[in-house]
């Protein structure tokens, strides 16, 4: 807290305004509050809880679409492998020369890997991102404005 009542330490971050490798009102986070601002970008500042929220919610959107176009390409560029090997599996599990207990491992395997990928793909679309400064208060001893980590409070 900042002393002011209804605000918090404020949350710099950037807006993209002429980076061609983003599209224009991409946000970003700054690492450290001194930290300068970006080529391209505009320095924001969120003081208050409900524009905290405000760009909570924004960052999540954002992190969120490019996570589905990169699940989407991942899925269009490994399907068809995938695809394949399954084709083979298939194949060997209803061959003749292959073993009842060869049989009955394919199919768990086969039924298991699709389990595991629809788990994983939905665990992928509901993964949290959360603002820092959101959800987390800035230890004592640190100010808003350094870039430095106390190893004591992450290898406890």
């Amino acid at each position: 807290m900042n002393g002011y009542l209804g605000t918090l330490e404020a949350v710099v971050y950037f807006k993209n305004y002429r980076d061609s490798a983003h599209p224009e009102g991409y946000l970003m986070l700054a690492p450290y509050s001194d930290f300068p601002t970006p080529r391209g970008y505009s320095r924001e500042v969120a003081r208050t809880l409900s524009e905290i929220d405000r760009l909570q919610f924004i960052l999540i959107e954002q992190e969120r679409r490019e996570c589905e176009a990169e699940m989407l390409h991942d899925e269009a560029i490994l399907g068809r492998k995938q695809r394949e090997i399954t084709d083979r599996l298939r194949q060997r599990m209803v061959s003749s020369s292959t073993s009842p207990y060869d049989r009955d491992l394919i199919a768990a395997y086969l039924q298991l890997r699709e389990e595991k990928r629809e788990k994983h793909r939905q665990r992928f679309m509901e993964r949290n991102m959360y603002l820092h400064a959101r959800e987390n208060d800035t230890p004592r001893n640190r100010s808003t404005h350094d870039e430095k980590v106390s190893l004591d409070r992450v290898n406890f």
